[in-house]
């Protein structure tokens, strides 16, 4: 490990000092190990309907995203476990071979039922990866560099919004959907090696006891709310949810120990980390509907067919990017003030979309979802950056490692609680501009609404501890 203390002893803090002698290479396997799991996200989307007209299940189309996402909060939760078993390299290159496995499955699937198994093994390797990362984040970097290469790492999903699609539309269109895992898994084969031969090595810690029950309650509560979005009932989504929050809530309560899923006292309003993962929740919870239902909007308001809808949408993630790359670099005050206030430019952006839904012109929405996307860079890079910082040092690497999970949960819930709103809101009545415009009001209103929630939290959290340095 004498190469990630050297990385943490130098005081160099510019952009080019990411991309010299050995801290180069981890910042570019860093990158792409992100990037197989976020382009398979993007791939997925696009192969969906030839998958269908294949092998059939259109009732389950939306379950291999939902339990892609199951995967990833069990395995983002489980990776301090797996570090403490396999160690740094091992349990990094562990977690691709499990990514791996997942998308040669899905390729090789020939029914529904074992493509959904497969999705869920993917996501599980997609999740530790994501939290192995965190922890490779926390480890190597400190200062300014740290949130230089958090900021990258937003470029990363950026250029996977735009790579993932054209591979899925490249392998859709020659009728061959099952090239797209194929391609998939060459870049994870890829990744692996180079994890290998690049990773330092660094011994198992304490032998941590795997919580499985509370593994699998999370993963229940993930399964809950997803579900809730297959039925048109208001008061059955509304069950579903409220179940989910309940096995939340018992995930949380039994969080005791040395195999802690979360940092101590998560999600407590009174403590400085817990506070930051109210930040990361409703972060995702707030850009989710836009995601979920803005290329409904475009299709039916505006119009437009699924390329131009999904090349729009990306105008959002490099927004976001934009946001993380453009105040990486800012002095502490500014930095604080950004972070603050990147949340409530999302939260005035998406209000301005649900005004001007119905009579606004795309110029306008692409220019709200670029100011959407614009704040929660400036919120998403810095409030990471910052929980890391404020961690006490014996709960540095929980506090990273479970920090994708929290993410994945604001998403689960966050597309939950819009379902819901939609469908009360009258969008079981149909999809005629008219209707979907009427509910899509209520639905980015409520949008709205989180960000600004999340906001407060970073201020409770400067609060909380002002003396932190990121």
């Amino acid at each position: 490990m004498h190469e990630a203390e050297q990385i943490q002893e130098e005081e160099s803090n510019g952009w080019a000092d990411m991309f010299r002698g050995i801290r180069g290479v981890y910042t570019i396997l860093l990158n792409v190990g992100i990037g197989v799991h976020a382009i398979d996200i993007f791939v997925i989307t696009t192969v969906m309907p030839a998958v269908v007209a294949d092998i059939g299940g259109v009732e389950f189309y939306a379950w291999t995203t939902m339990l892609y996402m199951v995967g990833t909060v069990m395995g983002a939760a489980g990776g301090r476990y797996a570090r403490s078993v396999l160690g740094r390299r091992r349990s990094y290159v562990g977690s691709g071979l499990i990514f791996l496995a997942g998308a040669l499955g899905c390729a090789l699937a020939p029914n529904m039922a074992l493509l959904l198994i497969f999705r869920m093994v993917e996501g599980i390797g997609g999740g530790l990866l994501m939290s192995q990362s965190m922890t490779l984040v926390n480890d190597l970097y400190t200062g300014k560099l740290r949130t230089r290469v958090l900021a990258t790492i937003t470029t990363t999903w950026s250029i996977a919004a735009v790579v993932g699609p054209l591979i899925g539309g490249i392998w859709g269109n020659l009728g061959i959907w099952r090239g797209a895992f194929l391609t998939t898994s060459a870049l994870t084969i890829l990744f692996i090696l180079a994890a290998w031969r690049v990773i330092p090595d660094g011994e198992p810690g304490d032998r941590q006891r795997l919580p499985i029950r509370r593994l699998l309650l999370l993963g229940v509560s993930v399964v809950l709310v997803g579900a809730s979005g297959q039925f048109d009932a208001i008061w059955t989504k509304s069950v579903f949810i409220a179940l989910g929050v309940l096995c939340l809530w018992q995930t949380l309560r039994m969080e005791r120990g040395e195999s802690d899923l979360f940092p101590r006292r998560v999600l407590s309003l009174f403590a400085p980390v817990g506070t930051a993962y109210w930040v990361f929740m409703l972060l995702s919870a707030s850009y989710t509907p836009l995601t979920i239902f803005m290329p409904l909007a475009l299709a039916v308001i505006y119009g437009l067919d699924p390329l131009w809808i999904g090349y729009l949408l990306t105008v959002f993630s490099i927004a976001w990017t934009i946001g993380s790359i453009g105040t990486a670099g800012w002095g502490e005050k500014w930095t604080r003030i950004v972070c603050a206030s990147g949340l409530t430019v999302t939260a005035i952006s998406i209000a301005g979309i649900a005004l001007t839904l119905s009579d606004g012109s795309i110029w306008t929405m692409t220019i709200l979802m670029a100011m959407a996307g614009l704040g929660v860079g400036m919120t998403n890079v810095h409030s990471i950056a910052w929980a890391l910082a404020a961690a006490d040092e014996d709960q540095a690497q929980i506090t990273a490692s479970a920090a994708p999970a929290m993410r994945s949960i604001g998403i689960a819930y966050g597309a939950g609680m819009a379902g819901l709103i939609a469908n009360a809101a009258g969008l079981t009545e149909g999809t005629s501009p008219e209707v979907v415009g009427d509910a899509l009001v209520w639905v980015f209103g409520f949008a709205a609404i989180v960000p600004l929630a999340g906001s407060l939290c970073v201020l409770r959290m400067y609060q909380l501890k002002p003396g932190v340095k990121i």
